[in-house]
Order: C-alpha cells, then structure tokens, then sequence
C-alpha cells in the first residue's frame, strides 16, 4: 500500500500542529519549573512501574508516529519522524532495561540553568514546528 504525497503532506502537518504546542507548552513549563521537573523526574525513578509505563507510552506514540509518518528526507518534515525514533529508542529502551533510565539521570541531576536551557529549546523548536504546522 502507497501513501500518496497529499496524504504524507497533510500528517506532517498535523504533527506539526501538535507537536509544535506540545513542545512550546512543555518548554516553557520547564523554563518556569525546574524544580518542579526535577521532583517529577525524581518520582519516576522512585518506582520501576512508573518507567515502564512511561516506556510503554513512548513506545506506542513513537511507533504510532513511525507507523503513519516515516519520511526521511533533508527538509524540516523529518523531525517528526526523529520524534517517533525517539519515542521508539528511548521506551523500547525503558522496557528492555532496568539500567537505560539511568542514562536521563545526568539531565535530572542537573543544575536550575540546565533546566531552563532546555526549556528555551524545546520552545524554539516547538515555535518552528508551530510555524510550519499553522503556516505562520
């Protein structure tokens, strides 16, 4: 079965969408609230169920997003698809292995600046994504 450009086009657009408020909503949460994160962060080590449901979710979402939206080309469409590989990566690796949480520690670790750092990234990269996806 084929996917005709139109129908890809229209996806992409549409994760754009809510990848880009997403992505917006939850950089600015984390410029906000490091403090916050961190003691959510900190909750979900606390308890394996608590990864391995998570793990669970970004399976599913990443396979979801891989399933519907596997483009691969040198333009901005592919960071979507990047999303889905992440998902898949990093709740394959969440169910897999006990230890592969341990690679976040460094980021949950960190400092207020980090946080925010990250905060103003995810932002940027959500306004991009909401630019696209809106055509703004």
């Amino acid at each position: 079965m084929t996917v005709d450009l139109q129908t890809t086009s229209a996806m992409t657009l549409m994760y754009a969408k809510a990848y880009g408020i997403y992505f917006l909503v939850t950089g600015v949460a984390l410029f906000l609230n490091p403090t916050t994160f961190r003691n959510w962060y900190n909750d979900i080590l606390s308890e394996n169920r608590r990864v391995l449901f998570g793990g669970t979710i970004a399976l599913l979402i990443g396979s979801f997003i891989l399933a519907t939206h596997n483009v691969i080309v040198p333009d901005w469409p592919v960071l979507i698809t990047l999303i889905g590989y992440w998902g898949v990566f990093a709740g394959a690796g969440c169910l897999i292995s006990d230890k592969f949480i341990n690679l976040y520690k460094l980021m949950i670790h960190s400092n207020d600046l980090m946080y925010r750092l990250s905060g103003i990234a995810w932002a940027v990269i959500g306004l991009f994504l909401i630019s696209k996806g809106f055509g703004i």
